[in-house]
């Protein structure tokens, strides 16, 4: 019952959605600390950490606001581009629920601005299948990322996976490429110039290279939080399963929108998986396209049974988490 009540169009549950993101967060709230102590970071962050002094609380409130924006923001494009044919405020939930459930990944980190950034090109990369200004939608996707790669290094790596979008939608032609690769290149300049202007380029290199090199630990990790990623792995391959059976059935544009977005997940695994200094924040990014795919699933599940208690399953140990994690 809790799951055909969710999965309708509800505006109290986007209302409720900011409180439902700071009660998960509550813990981490009110004892911050830094999830990147004693690391130089890309520029725009090392900015954000400069504006706010550095003030773990200041910084935390930051993150849970933009939790919250990208939640509201998977309702808005769900309804602008209908990747779920069904007005839903579902995604809303999930999202909220799964952004949490990483324990060690309470408060602010460099990956959840990118992340921001990166789920903004993913409406970009959307609108080039629109057909109207792709040159326009292009540059901003390009730039967008660029941007992301200026808080959090590995984000510059979904360049490629906007090239992959391109390619799923029919526009990879040079045009839309250059405008993507331009767009890219803009921020990058303008930061390292300013670098260059201020003599202290080779900080900025060594900065990169020791994030490069860096060996991202995990920490201790309970078995509770090891068990909570395996539900969400059998989650994702459920979900992603079901929407390679359904995939005939689709439109065009969704069958693409899939597309895209599990090329996106394969980019933060595959990212996870190669550069020693991708860790654990990657989840932060990954999660875009897993809320989408997973929501779909709820929505669409035959088997309504299946769909309740695999929601119920979601919602409790999203919850539990946060006291046995």
């Amino acid at each position: 019952m809790l799951l055909k009540t969710i999965k309708g169009r509800h505006s109290i549950l986007l209302i409720l959605m900011p409180v439902v993101i700071v009660l998960l967060w509550m813990g981490t709230l009110l004892h911050s600390e830094s999830l990147t102590a004693g690391q130089n970071q890309m520029p725009l962050y090392e900015l954000l950490l400069f504006l706010t002094g550095g003030n773990n609380f200041v910084l935390n409130l930051i993150a849970c606001l933009l939790l919250i924006l990208i939640a509201y923001g998977m309702v808005r494009l769900n309804e602008q581009y209908i990747f779920i044919r069904q007005r839903t405020d579902l995604p809303a939930f999930v999202f909220a629920l799964i952004a949490t459930g990483t324990v060690s990944l309470g408060g602010m980190h460099p990956s959840l601005f990118a992340a921001f950034l990166l789920f903004l090109s993913v409406d970009r990369v959307f609108k080039i299948y629109q057909g109207t200004a792709t040159l326009s939608n292009s540059f901003d996707a390009g730039f967008l990322v660029g941007l992301a790669s200026l808080f959090y290094l590995f984000a510059g790596v979904y360049i490629f996976w906007f090239w992959m979008a391109l390619a799923v939608l029919g526009y990879l032609r040079g045009k839309e490429i250059l405008a993507g690769l331009t767009g890219f290149i803009v921020p990058v300049f303008f930061v390292v110039a300013w670098y260059i202007w201020n003599d202290n380029l080779t900080e900025l290199l060594n900065t990169i290279r020791n994030l490069f090199s860096s060996k991202n630990s995990l920490g201790v990790v309970s078995v509770f939080q090891y068990s909570y990623w395996g539900i969400l792995g059998f989650l994702v391959i459920l979900s992603s399963l079901y929407m390679l059976n359904v995939y005939e059935e689709k439109k065009i544009s969704s069958r693409k929108y899939f597309i895209i977005l599990l090329s996106f997940f394969l980019v933060s695994a595959l990212s996870f998986v190669f550069f020693k200094g991708a860790g654990v924040e990657q989840y932060f990014i990954s999660i875009i396209p897993v809320t989408y795919i997973a929501s779909h699933y709820f929505v669409f599940q035959k088997h309504s049974w299946i769909g309740e208690f695999l929601f119920y399953i979601l919602v409790i140990s999203s919850i539990l988490i946060h006291f046995i994690g």
